[in-house]
């Protein structure tokens, strides 16, 4: 039988006739604790209470608004109580074997159901659940907890998964007003840098074991055999590579320090002083290498002159080519790309491209971003007859039409013999003329063209800015290594519109 509003009211009036108390008929009628129905009961008498009122004559509608979803927001907290509750109690009774210890795999011994409370996106709730202690490791454990993604520290795995997303999109500071904004709920700076720590680390740790499970070759570096990739593969596929700096920082030790900073640092530590007070940092730009996956299926048409792609996903990861590689194989695996009929590998001609397009094990067919190879020419031209003149407006789309009409060698043959007296523009001509010397094999313009195939890489150019830059590089930021290596992979995965299946990962590997 179907429950309804109606038909839980007439219930409940029927109880409270013959003499229960309102919130003793709610509990009854809903199967929740009494003190969580009372909770649900005043909640109910605030929205009544918003529904009836006069509106205020001073107020607008932005007012009627924020008090209808402050009205509404505390009816949350008691039924998400309530509901996880009843998930507790059924696996508590369930429960008949001793629990173990996570940590020691030893049998804990158990001191009854113990309440505890949990902030949530609604605001508090109080749970009661079955709770063991291993005399070992002196640590308490709850299987049911944990079988709920319960964790053990103060927030629910909804607020920490909301949390962290604007973590992720915005600095914690922000992150935490917006969530006080939005949610009413109040999160200090440092527990949300520790939640997007936390999910960093177990994201690290899921994307390193796709990473090791899809990749195509073992630890001596030979080949193997995998089972191929299920589902409908495309007939194109498009990997654009490329890169992007941000600032991360290096702790100075030992011979590096002065006097002074050893100094200033005992000082610290006896004064004992928390952060990185007294420490010292030297800063260092660390690539973070950018890969975006999508079809040939995926690029539509929005005007004449404009394009855009349906349907991309990206990799980040802050590290060497040879890290890098087999976390965009997982991701080329999981959308079929390695069964694609051609490969086309998008780039600006970085040496580590070609190492690792080498390294994919079928067959690319590399290009070389064609407005790259412009914005060269326009460079040189601007340091031979100064910027914006007809000169070098005239020298520079002259060798940009022989370079899209496939005549690279007579661009390479005029730099050759191109002659000037300013020491900065022959370094120029001479960088130009090695680059285009040593990616000619993936500048055959017309003919990619005559294929329907792209040939510019402005994917992984807005990826560079968007999905990286706009968080690794707004000013002001220093990171640690670590720290920017997870917020890297975490950005990825949000535009990779992954993030709530990310959180049920996490938390199944978590009640594991």
């Amino acid at each position: 039988m179907q429950t309804t509003a109606v038909s839980v009211f007439e219930r409940i009036v029927k109880s409270v006739s013959e003499g229960a108390a309102p919130a003793v008929a709610l509990a009854r009628q809903l199967g929740l604790a009494q003190d969580v129905a009372g909770r649900l009961l005043a909640a109910l008498d605030g929205v009544f209470a918003f529904a009836s009122g006069m509106p205020d004559e001073q107020g607008t509608a932005v007012d009627d608004e924020m008090g209808a979803t402050a009205a509404a927001m505390k009816l949350a907290a008691p039924l998400a109580q309530g509901r996880i509750q009843r998930r507790l109690d059924a696996l508590d009774t369930a429960q008949t074997s001793a629990a173990r210890c996570p940590r020691c795999e030893r049998k804990a011994h158990s001191v009854g159901r113990v309440k505890r409370c949990w902030m949530s996106t609604a605001g508090q709730i109080q749970l009661k659940r079955r709770v063991a202690h291993c005399d070992r490791c002196k640590k308490q454990v709850s299987v049911s907890q944990r079988r709920v993604g319960l964790g053990d520290g103060d927030f629910t795995p909804r607020l920490e998964e909301v949390t962290t997303m604007l973590a992720t999109t915005v600095p914690h500071e922000m992150a935490m007003k917006l969530l006080e904004k939005l949610l009413g709920t109040k999160v200090s700076e440092y527990a949300i840098q520790e939640m997007v720590e936390r999910r960093g680390v177990a994201l690290g740790k899921i994307l390193a074991e796709e990473a090791a499970e899809a990749n195509p070759y073992n630890q001596k570096g030979l080949p193997r055999t995998l089972p191929p990739s299920q589902g409908k593969a495309p007939k194109v596929g498009y990997l654009e590579v490329d890169g992007v700096l941000p600032m991360t920082r290096e702790e100075l030790k030992g011979s590096e320090l002065t006097q002074a900073d050893k100094a200033r640092q005992k000082r610290a530590k006896q004064a004992k002083a928390r952060g990185g007070r007294g420490r010292r940092y030297r800063l260092v730009g660390r690539e973070v290498k950018n890969a975006v996956l999508y079809s040939d299926d995926a690029c539509a048409q929005e005007s004449s002159s404009r394009g855009c792609l349906l349907d991309k996903h990206y990799v980040s990861h802050l590290g060497e080519w040879q890290a890098f590689a087999p976390l965009v194989w997982a991701m080329m695996r999981e959308h079929r790309f390695d069964r694609a009929d051609l490969l086309v590998l998008l780039s600006d001609g970085a040496e580590w491209i070609r190492s690792f397009a080498e390294w994919l094990p079928i067959k690319v067919l590399l290009i070389l971003d064609l407005f790259h190879v412009k914005h060269r020419i326009w460079e040189v031209a601007t340091a031979l007859y100064g910027e914006h003149t007809p000169q070098a407006r005239r020298w520079a789309e002259t060798q940009c039409d022989r370079v899209e009409a496939g005549r690279t060698t007579e661009v390479i043959n005029a730099l050759r013999f191109l002659r000037t007296p300013r020491k900065e523009a022959q370094e120029k001509v001479a960088e130009l003329r090695q680059y285009l010397a040593s990616n000619i094999d993936r500048m055959d313009y017309p003919a990619y063209r005559a294929r329907g195939l792209r040939v510019g890489s402005g994917a992984v150019e807005s990826a560079n800015y968007h999905v990286t830059g706009a968080r690794l590089k707004a000013q002001g930021m220093r990171w640690t290594e670590a720290g920017a290596r997870e917020m890297a992979a975490l950005r990825a995965d949000l535009f990779n519109n992954a993030w709530e299946s990310r959180t049920r990962l996490i938390l199944a590997r978590t009640a594991a």
